[in-house]
């Protein structure tokens, strides 16, 4: 059971919410609360190749994954993304100090993501993967 103020996980025996002290009454408790997942933003390194002023970006959000990178013209940001129910598989093409991302969907689009760490690269396929089990 969870509060419906706050979201906060509660036990059956609980009489009020622990994180915002809500009475928890029949009336006041959702069993079907949908936990909000985190958003991530991960940068390229600009120590591994990435543009010191305009680094690119991709952002992990509930339901999709968005690459931002600066426009040739420098005026305007290009975006692309791709809804997770549209990911076919991820894999990370290591270079010497540095790796790409490479995201594949159905419909063959492919979003490659340069210039990241290795550890970047890393996390953001492991939070990749876990968001498509969900």
């Amino acid at each position: 059971m969870f509060c419906s103020s706050c979201g906060n996980k509660l036990k059956e025996s609980d009489n009020f919410c622990s994180s915002c002290g809500q009475k928890s009454t029949k009336n006041t408790i959702k069993t079907d609360f949908k936990e909000k997942l985190e958003t991530f933003e991960f940068s390229s390194n600009i120590l591994l190749g990435g543009n010191i002023l305009t680094p690119d970006r991709l952002v992990i959000t509930d339901n999709e994954v968005i690459y931002k990178k600066r426009n040739k013209y420098l005026i305007g940001v290009d975006e692309s993304s791709i809804p997770f129910s549209r990911i076919s598989s991820i894999e990370i093409d290591r270079k010497l100090i540095d790796s790409d991302i490479l995201i594949y969907s159905t419909g063959n689009q492919q979003l490659k993501v340069e210039d990241f760490s290795v550890g970047d690269a890393k996390k953001i396929k492991k939070i990749i993967e876990s968001r498509l089990q969900s």
